[in-house]
């Protein structure tokens, strides 16, 4: 029983498929990443590169035109061809410069200033700045003509032209960005999936398990019950037979307590494998409390504890069934007695919850609280601390609570202690 209970949580603790899950959706969203990057980057490439090129050809172009005697060592014949030309290019061009070696300026035409070109100036975002040096005609050596020797012609290009290959750039980190939103919602989906299937898969082995402890107690328990009903009456029955005093009392008695333990232990077994029907009523959960509390009161005489019940004069109607929370309350209450030490009070509170429209009994004994065990764990079949315990008080109680549609927890409190939360649906 022990191994069918446990197979849920070994599936659930073993970490390997959320690690397989994690680090391939890792590794690609990285791929995904570093394959955007290295997009961009080469995009950003490629517009400097077109934006180069386009330069390029606009200087062709300018010093084609400026072949002839007399004109390419002639600033005034620059400025002239510049103004021409300018128009020609608008839209394009924001500026037309010749500068000479010096970095004096000899022509120019534009809105923008001239100067010495540098990675921040190519760079920029409104205007691109290209630059090259004049001097295409050369001598048989292949030495500048002396006369425009260092001379540099400089254009200022509008990136407009270019700005599709640089909208594509972002559009693959955008993309790229998405995919990765996309996997990581992906990913937290699936574990929530996974978690889900183990959660299914360990309440079926746990119901499974349930299921085949509950045909062997119930065969158990009638096997148990006839002969165990003959001894009682036959100790009974001797009882009656010799006299009050006689010293075999003690041993008759002693044979009868343990046979009536045993009967409780049998019609625990029974409840257990065959829960009864609930019988819906409406009813007054508050005097359900006080009739429970009455019920124990000699329990909490012999152990000393007091039992205190924090509720005001209205009344707290539910429709629900009134026999089964009763024995739910028996089972929890004998539990905090049986925990809380002599001279200690267990206090219960119940309370209206509109919001989900239920009510929730909570119970604070003042014993040592769960001792760093497991809630679940306690909620097993026969897991108990008393010497002369069952275990199937708070199993039983589970059963009936959430046959209602309730749920029952156990929990450490933080002023000392366990508590016992019950909550119940009102209808």
């Amino acid at each position: 029983m022990m191994k069918i209970a446990s197979t849920g949580t070994d599936i659930q603790a073993n970490p390997a498929p959320r690690r397989l899950m994690i680090a391939v959706v890792c590794i690609l969203c990285l791929g995904l990443l570093g394959s955007a990057l290295f997009t961009f980057s080469t995009l950003s490439r490629l517009r400097a590169q077109y934006l180069s090129s386009r330069g390029h050809e606009i200087a062709a172009a300018l010093e084609a035109q400026a072949r002839g005697p007399g004109r390419r060592n002639n600033p005034a014949f620059w400025q002239s061809l510049f103004e021409e030309n300018y128009e020609a290019y608008s839209g394009t061009v924001a500026f037309l410069a010749l500068v000479g070696p010096n970095g004096n300026l000899l022509a120019s035409k534009g809105e923008s200033s001239h100067g010495p070109l540098d990675s921040t100036a190519a760079a920029d975002d409104d205007i691109y700045r290209f630059e090259e040096l004049l001097g295409r005609s050369r001598n048989r050596q292949g030495v500048a003509h002396p006369s425009v020797a260092g001379w540099r012609i400089q254009i200022g290009l509008y990136p407009a032209d270019a700005d599709f290959i640089k909208r594509t750039g972002f559009m693959q980190l955008a993309l790229s960005g998405l995919a990765i939103l996309v996997l990581s919602g992906l990913l937290i989906y699936l574990l929530h999936v996974l978690n889900r299937f183990v959660e299914v898969k360990a309440r079926e082995s746990g119901e499974a398990q349930l299921k085949s402890l509950g045909i062997m107690a119930a065969s158990l328990a009638h096997e148990i019950r006839n002969p165990l009903g003959a001894i009682k009456g036959l100790t009974q029955l001797a009882q009656e037979n010799i006299s009050p005093d006689n010293a075999a009392q003690s041993q008759l008695r002693t044979v009868v307590s343990e046979a009536e333990r045993l009967e409780g232990l049998v019609s625990n077994l029974l409840d257990f494998a065959r829960p009864k029907e609930p019988q819906i009523s409406e009813f007054d959960v508050v005097n359900v409390l006080a009739d429970v509390q009455n019920m124990l009161r000699p329990r909490m005489e012999a152990s000393g504890v007091a039992l205190q019940l924090e509720t005001d004069s209205n009344p707290l109607r539910a429709r629900s069934d009134q026999a089964g929370l009763r024995q739910v309350l028996l089972n929890v209450l004998l539990n905090a007695i049986d925990a809380s030490p002599h001279g200690s009070t267990v206090v219960v509170k119940p309370i209206r919850d509109e919001k989900k429209n239920s009510v929730m009994l909570q119970i604070d004994d003042a014993g040592l609280g769960l001792g760093g065990r497991d809630s679940d764990e306690i909620f097993q079949p026969f897991v108990t601390t008393k010497v002369r315990g069952t275990g199937l008080g708070l199993v039983i109680s589970r059963q009936i609570i959430e046959r209602l549609g309730g749920s029952i927890v156990l929990e450490d409190n933080p002023q000392g202690g366990a508590r016992c939360s019950i909550r119940l649906p009102i209808s």
